[in-house]
């Protein structure tokens, strides 16, 4: 916007080297003084010289595109009117800019949002992927006041994420932080509200057959991950709640009480008191034996004295000779299609998959496998066979 006051003492000043007698719109506008003659002078202001049929003088001041009309009695009244809306308007604009160069940088609104809002509610797992998920956006706009930072810089830095997941984490972080820099005043508006990012689709993740199980098994038999490999297929447990068992979890007539977490920031342990979610806390039948096995580990506080790393590094390892997918997660998922196939009650699998919601248990977390289906095909075909009927 045009800053009107520096206008005005610009003008004055051009129009005090012109010689008198010579100031053509001072003798035109004699019953102005200096300061409005200025006025009618700027770009998006108008007056009209003549009264309107009604005998009002009308007059406009264009702002941000936008025509203001006034009017009045006599053309002073109206370029007063101006004047002062002008004035006003230019105050406004100040205030802003004043207001925009006080505002935090990103950085620190970013940093302050983490400590207070983030930090005592979140598990350290969270917060670390949390910062990390944030990292291209503050190497984006880290030493930029948050005030400054329009949609189209975020629309941009967000297609540069080449990982379709990640893009759409770091949205979902920088969502929540522009909303409460909006809410606290700190920005006229969220930037935010104006991006437009397709929404990413999971790929699924597939259980492995009782085949692959079997393959699996095998290559990492010998390996000092045999029995947490075991362990993994015969409960489900996420791995941060296997790699914090002690042997007072387990029973020897053959139950695991998963009570605990651990994960792994900057490669250091922290232990955590209470599973991923509230639901974790459950307890899993073994059989007697792998329990016999487990509870063999204690002279150990903890059974599984591994990393997540190590772990993750290992398991790769069996499936790149393999050839096929696997992952500790996926083992988790290949205990869910088990228990399906044996026909274990949903709300039972829920429990013992630790899940929050049905839904999980349900839509993510088993398969429905060829393998399955084939074992059941002539139980299928006997349902609609002539005899049978």
């Amino acid at each position: 916007m045009l800053d009107f006051t520096a206008e005005l003492e610009k003008r004055k000043a051009a129009l005090s080297e012109i010689p008198k007698g010579r100031n053509d719109l001072g003798n035109a506008l004699t019953t102005l003084s200096e300061e409005d003659q200025m006025l009618v002078q700027l770009k998006g202001v108008s007056i009209n010289t003549k009264p309107r049929k009604d005998g009002r003088y009308q007059g406009y001041a264009t702002l941000n595109g936008r025509k203001r009309y006034f009017y009045g009695e006599t053309y002073q009244e109206v370029a007063t009117k101006i004047k002062y809306f002008m004035k006003g308007a230019d105050e406004e604009k100040k205030k802003e800019i004043r207001k925009e160069s006080n505002a935090p940088t990103f950085k620190e609104f970013t940093e302050n949002w983490l400590r207070l809002y983030k930090e005592p509610n979140l598990k350290p797992t969270t917060l670390n992927n949390m910062r990390i998920t944030l990292l291209p956006a503050l190497e984006a706009f880290g030493e930029r006041r948050i005030s400054s930072i329009k949609s189209d810089e975020l629309q941009t830095m967000l297609l540069q994420i080449s990982a379709p997941r990640m893009r759409e984490l770091c949205f979902g972080c920088l969502k929540q932080i522009f909303k409460k820099a909006a809410l606290q005043q700190v920005i006229k508006r969220d930037p935010c509200d104006l991006v437009e990012l397709k929404k990413h689709k999971t790929a699924k993740r597939h259980a492995l057959t009782p085949k692959e199980e079997e393959i699996f098994l095998r290559e990492g038999s010998g390996t000092e991950y045999a029995l947490l490999y075991r362990t993994l297929l015969a409960t489900g447990m996420r791995i941060g709640e296997a790699l914090a068992l002690t042997p007072a979890d387990i029973d020897r007539d053959g139950m695991i009480h998963v009570t605990k977490n651990v994960v792994f920031v900057r490669g250091k342990r922290i232990a955590q008191n209470t599973p991923k979610t509230e639901a974790g806390n459950r307890d899993l039948p073994i059989s007697c034996d792998l329990a016999a096995e487990l509870l063999s580990q204690s002279t150990k506080d903890l059974i599984f004295p591994f990393t997540y790393n190590a772990v993750s590094h290992a398991i790769h390892r069996i499936a790149k000779r393999t050839g096929m997918e696997v992952s500790a997660h996926i083992l988790r998922h290949t205990y869910a299609t088990r228990l399906s196939e044996a026909g274990i009650p949903a709300k039972i699998r829920q429990y013992l998959m630790g899940h929050a919601t049905l839904d999980m248990t349900e839509n993510v977390y088993t398969d429905i496998q060829k393998s399955y289906v084939n074992s059941l095909s002539d139980a299928v075909r006997a349902l609609f066979t002539k005899d049978h009927r």
